[in-house]
């Protein structure tokens, strides 16, 4: 009886295609993991938090930027075979994808959010300063005593 290796391993091609997609493999699962820190943040009402996540995350996008180029410039995912590397990297582009779809849309309800509360109060202060001259008992205009003021720290 022959012994047929059943470990992907065990053939040369198969560990060349590995160690060529490891990489990628693992800047995936990180950037994946950022994400989904950011995700918490939002949720957690922390959004200043991710200030520190964003030099982390520029890197590991340039990162993923360029393996996926080179993965373009070997062939392609046809080239690289169709063993376990390749299987373990579309299983971890499916996560990065569906951790990327929730991410894009929690940062769209947010700024919907943030801009119907902007539009809401900028009504609430055309309203308060444009109401019609009102006169007095003795014939002038009545002056708004409490003037309403808004103050954005922030451009949005």
């Amino acid at each position: 009886m022959i012994n047929m290796p059943n470990n992907e391993n065990s053939f040369p091609e198969a560990s060349e295609n590995h160690s060529l997609l490891a990489p990628l493999i693992q800047t995936t699962k990180d950037l994946t993991k950022v994400i989904s820190d950011e995700i918490i943040l939002l949720q957690t009402n922390r959004p200043k938090e991710m200030e520190k996540l964003l030099p982390l995350k520029n890197q590991l996008m340039a990162a993923y930027h360029k393996e996926m180029s080179e993965l373009g410039a070997r062939g392609g995912l046809p080239a690289s075979g169709n063993g376990t590397a390749v299987r373990s990297l579309k299983q971890e582009s499916r996560l990065f994808q569906t951790v990327l779809t929730r991410h894009t849309r929690l940062v769209k309800s947010l700024k919907t959010i943030s801009e119907n509360m902007i539009q809401a109060i900028s009504h609430e202060v055309i309203k308060t300063q444009n109401q019609a001259a009102r006169y007095g008992a003795n014939g002038a205009q009545s002056v708004n005593k409490s003037p309403t003021s808004i103050t954005l720290n922030q451009t949005i």
